[in-house]
Formats: structure tokens, sequence, C-alpha cells
């Protein structure tokens, strides 16, 4: 079943781009680069905007992993009714605008950025695309009510399809250009977020799993020290945040918070 996506045309895809840009520069405190990503996403994802309303649709059919299998398939039915009613031309020349700005004000490598939900939003793409024939999105429902029911635990499911080792390796250079100014332990945890793809991510469990312990370690010691002043109370939620963590499925927004974790995590170890 050989499918066009082009990237660029969803909707979803160019909103993960800006916030993955826009979680880097934070962490990298590159401020005038950070104001121009919110800039943008204020532009062409402020509530009503036209963008927005196709992304919403996208957002409903994230976070089903608690219901049943007829549920989750009157969703998408829904969201598809819903994204039906929409006006392709409007949503195409907004994408066309969205493009040129990222292009101009954040950069062309942005769009070629690593999106770990990728094969997902490219699957509700179809899906929503009404050019998708019936036989092929009935299909493509099925299998998305599937791989919505099979998450639910902290594991990411093993892919069996190899990556072109050439390619991986081209990404993997790309990766640690881009990341360099990041501590060595968050450039270990992106970097293994992105190999699970490939070795089914058991060895990330296990590191974030360290982690955790060690970032809750370190907040203990220092609410225990005389220096916390009157942190206790925003350290203490922070490993009530980690606590939450647990039997959840590992997605990009438990990444970007681990990865603040471990930011600060050396911000108390370095006093």
């Amino acid at each position: 079943m050989k499918l066009s996506h082009n990237k660029k045309r969803n909707t979803a895809f160019l909103y993960e781009v800006l916030i993955s840009e826009l979680t880097k520069n934070s962490l990298n405190n590159n401020k005038k680069s950070q104001e121009a990503v919110v800039k943008v996403l204020k532009e062409f994802f402020s509530k009503g905007k036209t963008l927005a309303q196709e992304l919403s649709l996208y957002k409903e059919l994230e976070s089903l992993e608690s219901y049943g299998k007829d549920i989750i398939s009157k969703i998408i039915s829904e969201a598809v009714t819903k994204r039906a009613k929409l006006n392709d031309r409007e949503i195409f020349n907004e994408q066309t605008r969205l493009i040129s700005k990222i292009n101009k004000s954040i950069g062309k490598d942005s769009l070629e950025s690593f999106v770990p939900n990728y094969k997902s939003l490219a699957t509700i793409y179809q899906i929503f695309n009404d050019k998708t024939p019936i036989r092929t999105r009935v299909i493509l429902e099925n299998n998305l009510v599937k791989s919505i029911m099979n998450r639910g635990q902290l594991v990411v499911k093993e892919n069996k399809e190899k990556p072109d080792k050439v390619v991986y390796r081209i990404f993997t250079n790309k990766f640690n250009k881009k990341y360099a100014e990041l501590n060595e332990s968050q450039r270990s945890l992106l970097k293994l977020y992105i190999e699970s793809v490939r070795d089914g991510g058991l060895e990330l469990k296990s590191f974030i799993n360290e982690e955790l312990s060690d970032i809750k370690a370190a907040i203990k010691a220092y609410t225990s020290s005389e220096n916390s002043g009157g942190l206790n109370e925003s350290l203490e939620k922070v490993t009530t945040e980690i606590e939450s963590f647990k039997n959840q499925y590992i997605n990009e927004d438990i990444i970007k918070k681990i990865l603040k974790m471990q930011a600060l995590t050396e911000e108390i170890k370095n006093g």
C-alpha cells in the first residue's frame, strides 16, 4: 500500500517542527531564535486560526489509549467528518505562508527535524485526505486504532523495519551537530530516544529509569541541605511529576520534561 505523504503539507508535522525548535532554543537559552519561533506559532496556531482548527483534529487523536476499540473508532470517524468541513484551499494557502515563514525566520534545516511520532502523523494525514481511496482509508483507520490500543506502558514498541544504515548515519551526524550544546545526559537521552525506533527501546527505558532515580536523589539531597531556601515546594512538584510518568507511554512531551529535569539536576550538582 504505497501512499503519498507530503510532510510540508502536514499541519501537525509543521507544528511539531516548531515545537522542537522552541524546545531546542529554550534549552540553549537562545532568546532571539526562541522569540522568532513563538511569533510564528502565535501567527498561525492561535485560537481560531485556520491551521489551528486542523491541528486540533490531529490532537483529538492523541492520548486515546485508555479507551476501547469502538470509542477510538468513533472519535477517528468524527475527526474525519469535521476535517471534511474545513476549507482545503485556505489550509493550503496558510501552509504555504507558514513554510515561507519557517524558511525565512527559522531556517530550512528545521523542516528536516526528527519528529518521533512522524509515522502516526503521516497516517492521520492520509486519513484526512479526501483523495485517499475509501478502502485504503478504512485500512489506515483500522491500523491507527490498533496502534493506539498497543500503547499504554512506559515502553517504546519495537519497529522491525530496520532503517537504511547510510540514512541513519547521516541523521546521527546531523543530530550531533544540532544538539552539541546540550549536556551529556541530555544528549544521551535524545540519542536513545531516536535509536529506540530501530532497537525497540529497551535501553531507553533502562536509561530513563536510572536518570529519574538520579534526579530524585539530587532533589532530595538538595532539599535536605541549607541551600534550598524557598525552593522545596517547587522541587517537590518535580518529584511528583516524575511519579506521574509511571505506566505512561514514552512520547515527546515526557522526553522534553526529562530534558528540563536533567538541566535542573546539573544546576543543583554545580551548586
